[in-house]
């Protein structure tokens, strides 16, 4: 039977709260019951998203759960959801507004959009950039029609967006800005707010911005002014600089994304959709579960090895300690797998293609470092050494290949970032696209002339790959040409 619990229990439960369950609300004297299903959002002890059911209506239940700051939020949330709906802007219908009690816990319930998709999932699943113009171009549609009313999302992301069917609707209330409901906004902020959209896409994905924003200007009628598109890259850009900065801290603690883990003698963070016994227990054991695996390499800095947990292929690289002397030289640093961790995240942000982070383990003495250990998704593929070095290797479309080394050289460049060890073994070919490997060397440059400096040794090691290979190195060389020219 579905057990019925209230607000001390959604409060106390954490990230552990289990659906489904059921609770009695009030309104206007009246009990009513509700049944969660599903467990959609959760930032403990503050707020909590469930979808369920509610006098025979599917709904989305928004839960107030901070004592201090409840009944301030869910006014906001309430006064944002008003403002859209009378500025003809589509939203979820507001069909409930009361409480749990028996400490009156505000709690709002959504007619939930039955089969709608966020626009992060439907960006992801588009079949062609075709689609993603679409997509984009639909969703700053929308952003024109709020700024035009006077509305701006102070917490604009794709997730604030649902696609159902022809329609899009904006969610998230709460952090819709009503203070200059019925005035237009700005020149200035609406650019501001623009930037953090667009800021969010991949930058392969930049010649989607022009079109969207001729979209925009229209439905502001505003004139396309050569300025007035500069202001808005410039925008993007300073928000992507943001946006990446509070990522990369956020990527070592614990939050909705990340478990972390310290203490005098470790220090570990790993994704939380790994968050399982086998996980723990890789965790706890690392050099046992390495022990007597399939090495994929047995250095005297490193170790490698291809592991299995709850189902998932794991690659575990251990970064060993020397001696005495290189220990001491290394337990004041951040990590190589420290630095591996942050780096694959900072590729993910630019849609560069690097086996998934999974964890990252480091052994402790109190403030010293010693062994750490780099946890990632195992990629089936080939890594581009004896791709084009094997028996095979005449079948393979080099000039292909080439264009993908081509692309991931701009995307560096244009993020200013240098890898440190171009070896042919750290490029797996899979899938259609060329994974990253081996980031403990990678660097973003703040100065020019170092990335200059830095990414001209990237591109003489690459080459070197190729020696013996003479027409592989020499269509590798025009691409190298095509992208430095």
């Amino acid at each position: 039977m579905t057990p019925i619990v209230n607000c001390k229990y959604l409060r106390s439960a954490g990230r552990d709260l289990a659906a489904p369950f059921r609770l009695n609300l009030t309104c206007d004297g009246k009990s009513t019951e509700l049944v969660c299903t599903v467990v959609l959002r959760i930032l403990p002890g503050k707020r909590l998203v469930c979808s369920g059911e509610w006098n025979g209506k599917q709904v989305v239940a928004k839960f107030f759960l901070d004592s201090r700051g409840a009944k301030r939020r869910c006014s906001r949330e309430k006064r944002g959801v008003a403002a859209l709906r009378d500025a003809a802007i589509k939203t979820p219908a507001l069909l409930y507004a009361g409480a749990i009690e028996p400490d009156s816990t505000p709690v709002l319930l959504f007619r939930r959009i039955l089969e709608a998709r966020d626009l992060d999932n439907a960006w992801e699943d588009a079949k062609d950039d075709h689609q993603r113009q679409e997509l984009l171009t639909r969703i700053v549609a929308v952003i024109a029609c709020q700024h035009e009313a006077g509305l701006k999302q102070d917490d604009l992301h794709m997730r604030n967006f649902l696609l159902a069917g022809n329609g899009i609707y904006t969610i998230d209330g709460a952090t819709v800005d009503t203070r200059q409901m019925g005035r237009p906004l700005s020149e200035a902020k609406s650019l501001r707010n623009l930037g953090q959209v667009f800021a969010q896409i991949y930058p392969r994905f930049d010649s989607f911005i022009l079109k969207a924003f001729q979209v925009y200007c229209k439905k502001r009628a505003w004139p396309l002014r050569p300025d007035l598109h500069a202001r808005l890259i410039k925008e993007v850009r300073n928000r992507r600089n943001s946006r990446k900065s509070d990522y990369l801290k956020k990527v070592y603690r614990e939050c909705s994304a990340f478990v972390c883990r310290k203490g005098w003698d470790h220090f570990m963070v790993y994704d939380r959709s790994f968050h399982n016994d086998a996980m723990t227990s890789l965790l706890d054991d690392p050099d046992t579960m390495i022990k007597g695996r399939s090495l994929l390499k047995d250095g005297n800095t490193s170790t490698v090895a291809l592991v299995e947990a709850d189902g998932h292929r794991l690659v575990v690289k251990r970064y060993n300690i020397k001696n005495t002397w290189h220990g001491f030289k290394r337990c004041l640093r951040p990590s190589r797998a420290w630095v591996s961790w942050h780096n694959a995240h900072r590729l993910l942000l630019l849609g560069i293609l690097t086996p998934k982070p999974i964890a990252l383990l480091e052994k402790r003495w109190g403030p010293f470092r010693s062994k750490a250990y780099f946890i990632t998704e195992y990629v089936e593929g080939t890594d581009a050494y004896h791709l084009f070095h094997s028996n095979t290797a005449e079948g393979i479309k080099i000039e292909g290949v080439a264009k993908l080394f081509g692309e991931l050289l701009r995307l560096l460049a244009d993020a200013r970032i240098s890898h440190g060890d171009f070896k042919a073994t750290n490029f797996i070919v899979a899938n259609g696209g060329l994974f990253l490997t081996d980031l403990d060397a990678m660097c973003e440059h703040q100065f020019v002339w170092r990335f200059r400096s830095a990414f001209r040794r990237d591109c003489e090691r690459f080459m070197k790959n190729w020696e013996d290979l003479g027409e592989v190195a020499e269509i590798f060389r025009a691409e190298l040409n095509r992208f430095l020219s």
